[in-house]
């Protein structure tokens, strides 16, 4: 599986719901989902924050391609985040890998007088296949 169930609109989609004008909005959104649907593991939630859910009709089976550690650490990182009092805006940036392994790079850094949790998600590389 390569970046490109990721990257593009799932992308631009985490990026904006996460952005410093929505995160807030965001976190509430999650809280009341939590809540209604019980804890948080990454991808359960993405198809109540999509205008058009069917355009991720097999976001179940492509998030559960994700290894398990990977797929761990994110939970965490965004559940964590968006449990704060105060959550920081993340920025989603997907990419190929050099091998054939999922991997997540977290960093946290400065942009525009924000303070962002940044993750990049580095796919199996599709020419490896």
């Amino acid at each position: 599986m390569s970046g490109l169930v990721y990257g593009g609109r799932f992308e631009q989609m985490m990026n904006e719901f996460c952005s410093p004008a929505n995160i807030a909005a965001t976190a509430a959104k999650f809280a009341a989902l939590e809540k209604q649907y019980g804890t948080y593991t990454f991808g359960k939630f993405v198809k109540y924050f999509l205008p058009r859910p069917a355009e991720f009709a097999s976001w179940d089976n492509d998030a559960g391609g994700i290894s398990e550690p990977v797929r761990n650490r994110l939970t965490e990182i965004i559940s964590t985040n968006l449990k704060a009092a105060s959550p920081l805006p993340m920025l989603l940036k997907v990419g190929d890998n050099v091998d054939a392994t999922h991997d997540l790079i977290v960093k946290t850094f400065a942009h525009n007088g924000y303070i962002y949790i940044g993750l990049h998600m580095l796919c199996p590389n599709p020419e490896l296949k």
